[in-house]
This record gives structure tokens, sequence and C-alpha cells, in this order.
């Protein structure tokens, strides 16, 4: 996906007031189906799952503070000035009951904060500090027209099938109003991973693509699939804050920590190109619903410029200016390689498991050994001495308990080497992907 299509697809869903349900994550979920075609898998208010109540949907047309006719905020302007989930509201009062319901932030007085209130009946006004310090004493009109009605929330999946049983989840939420890395970086990304890892030749997991409202989309999500994913799920990644200025991806590993993506990522850390951080339920996104308690599932989170670590985070700073298409689209090619190994990375069997192979029948071991002619890999599939070797150590210690990571451990080669004579192993039906 190219930056032209995905600037387009960003300036479309830029504007649009997204919420945990309404029309506006409609409209944004529907836009992202024109490229990858989403089951919608809906939940119905009123709904009880787990711990949670699945809230009714809320709608909104206008919001904005008004003092002699003139208006101080306007929703129309700017969609983070309503509080999200605020209930309709249409009243004179004063300045001191009016400051009660008023969000702004004292260190950055240009900069209007976003705020909601999804599950507690409230109402209120973002503005920029430096407004809101010359607001004077006095009666104003504050006006919301929103609505609650029975609905969905509406999560988005899409699968693409693979060889084996295991499962890749690939996560991403769309519930925030106007904002960009911490929004829309996720989903774009995701958009960019379904076009690359389709066209594939082999995959040998399968992948699941999810969208959904952040927190209650995922609590949803694994009420209907967490049995399937405690069986099949291999590894999983919460995409989040991935089109910020900050050169390296970093990695927020699983619970469980021993993922084959927690392995990857640790490699890659120790080779300096990727940045970890421990799991914990302090902070971050749908990883701690997936990491929780007994569901305890294998999913990591990947960030580029990480939440709560720049001052535009949850702000009206954090726009097209400060997430660049550019860094959206080096977060997809970097995701799209460490996705590839992942999909090699499986306990190591072979389809004959006793004594080593014949490999000069199939074109994998120089047929006449000889001093002379010894490193003569003509018309071999393994062409040079070193990933004869390699080959060597993977059919070794192909006895369904080793991995390609391992053999990096054991024998010490580069790691893409190691995947490059894996998938002649795979071609040739030595070593078999797991069902």
């Amino acid at each position: 996906m190219n930056k032209k299509t995905l600037g387009r697809i960003f300036d479309e869903l830029f504007p649009i007031c997204r919420s945990i349900t309404g029309d506006g994550y409609n409209k944004s979920l529907n836009i992202l189906k024109n490229f990858i075609n989403f089951k919608i898998l809906k939940y119905r208010s009123g709904r009880k799952i787990f711990d949670w109540v699945i809230p009714n949907e809320w709608n909104i047309s206008d919001a904005y503070i008004e003092k002699n006719n003139k208006k101080i905020v306007d929703f129309k302007k700017n969609n983070l000035h309503a509080v999200s989930y605020s209930c309709p509201i249409n009243q004179i009062i004063t300045l001191d009951k009016l400051q009660r319901h008023l969000y702004s932030i004292n260190k950055y007085p240009k900069l209007i904060p976003y705020v909601t209130s999804y599950y507690q009946k409230n109402w209120g006004f973002c503005l920029k500090h430096e407004i809101r310090k010359k607001l004077k004493k006095g009666n104003y009109k504050v006006v919301i027209k929103s609505k609650f009605t029975k609905g969905y929330i509406r999560n988005g999946l899409a699968k693409l099938k693979g060889d084996g049983n295991k499962i890749v989840l690939l996560s991403s939420y769309l519930c925030h109003p106007s904002m960009a890395n911490n929004e829309l970086s996720g989903p774009l990304v995701i958009l960019g991973l379904f076009e690359k890892i389709k066209k594939w030749k082999r995959r040998n997991f399968n992948y699941y693509f999810l969208i959904n409202p952040e927190t209650i989309g995922s609590i949803c999500f694994l009420s209907s699939y967490r049995n399937i994913l405690k069986k099949n799920l291999s590894s999983g990644l919460v995409l989040t804050c991935l089109g910020g200025p900050k050169n390296m991806l970093s990695y927020k590993k699983s619970r469980l920590g021993n993922s084959t993506l927690d392995r990857l990522f640790e490699y890659y850390n120790k080779e300096k190109l990727t940045l970890i951080r421990n799991f914990s339920p302090e902070n971050g996104s749908d990883e701690r619903q997936f990491c929780s308690s007994e569901t305890n599932l294998p999913v990591g989170q990947v960030a580029r410029t990480i939440y709560e670590q720049y001052y535009q985070y949850h702000n009206s700073g954090d726009n097209k200016s400060f997430m660049n298409i550019n860094q959206v689209i080096k977060s997809i090619n970097e995701l799209e390689k460490i996705l590839r190994i992942n999909d090699s990375i499986f306990p190591l069997k072979r389809f004959m498991p006793y004594c080593e192979l014949q490999l000069g029948k199939r074109q994998l071991y120089p047929n006449i050994n000889s001093e002379k002619t010894r490193n003569n890999y003509t018309n071999n599939l393994i062409d040079n001495r070193k990933k004869l070797n390699i080959l060597l150590n993977l059919l070794s210690y192909a006895d369904g308990k080793h991995d390609i990571l391992d053999i990096v451990k054991i024998a010490k080669y580069d790691l893409n080497e190691i995947v490059e004579v894996l998938q002649i192993c795979l071609d040739q039906k030595l070593i078999k992907f797991p069902k």
C-alpha cells in the first residue's frame, strides 16, 4: 500500500468523530472494510460480558458553549471539544458550575485534551487552557446534542489461512476522534500488513486481523474466541502508536514472555534493532485484556512513539503534522519482515526422523566426494558450504524440541540465513510444519 493511498485513507478518517460505538465508529470501520473484507462481529447493548455491560450506542451532532451569542467552544470546529459519551444538555449555567465540567491542560495551554466517560453518565467540554483562563464570571449557555440508543459494539475480523492450525493475531483499535499516531497509525499498519501477508507464497500460520473499540472490543472478542485462542494462538501483536518520529520499534512483551514473537523481539533487541519493554498491566492497550488473569494469551504490543511518552498524547497535538505517513510505511515494512521470520519459528520436525538423510539425491549435497570436488555445489539447491552446514544443523536438531532461534544460539549462524535454508527444507518436504 503506497504513501498516496495511506495518506488518502488517513485524510478520510481523521475528521470523523469516533467513539467506542456509534455512527462515527461504524463509518470508519466501513472505510477500512473497502480494503479488508472484515466480518463484523456484533455485541448488543445491555449484554453482560465477563464483568462488563455493553453500553448503548452514542451519537453526537453538535456541542458548544456560548456567551453573549458568541460561541467560545464549538464541537463543529474540533470534535475533541465534547467529552466522549456526554449526555445531552441545553442549559444556562454560571461559570462556577460550568468549571466543574471543563477540561484543559495547564502545562500545554494551546492544546485541547481528549476526555471520555463511557460507563458513567456525565457531560463536559474540553478546551485550550489559554481560553479557559479568559472566561469571565456570568452565565453561559451549554448545549450538547447527543443521544443514546440500543445498538452494538462492532468488531471487524478478517482471516488469512495458513498451512497449519496455529494462529497469529494482529489487532488494533478504532475509537479515538481526530488523533493520528495514537489512533490511526495502528489501523493503517493493519491495512498494509494485510496486503503484504496476503501476497506471501506460503503462510505457515493462520493470520487474524482484528479491529475493535479499545478495551470493550477486545473483551467482547475474547468472549467469542478465547477457547480458540487458548488452543491455537502462537503469538499476537497489538499495534498502536506506529506513526510518530521515533526511529526504532518498541515491543512490549506478553505476560507469558515466551511466545515466538517475544523471543524474536528479544533477538532483535540484542542486535540493537528494536527496543524491549516488559509486560505491565499499568498502562497500554488491548494486550492488557489478552494477557489478563487466567486468559494469559501470548500477545505483546508494538509501538514506535509510545503512548504517554510524548506531550501530544491524547490531545489535539496528535495530528498529521506529528504523525508521518512515511513512518507508518516504515512500520509496515519492518513488521512484515519480523512476521515473515516469525512464520518460520516452530518446533522443527522431520518427515523421516531417523539418522541422517540422503541429501545427494535431492541436490542438497555434492555427489562427488573427493578432495578436489568436495566444495563443488554446481546444480545444487544448496550452493555453498555455509548453507550446507546450516542445513545439517537444522536436520540434526529437528526433533520437535528445537526451532530456528535455538539454532541461532547453538550454531551461531545469522537468523536470515537460517530462514533461507529452512524454506528449502520445507519445499523439499524434509521438515514439516506442525498442525
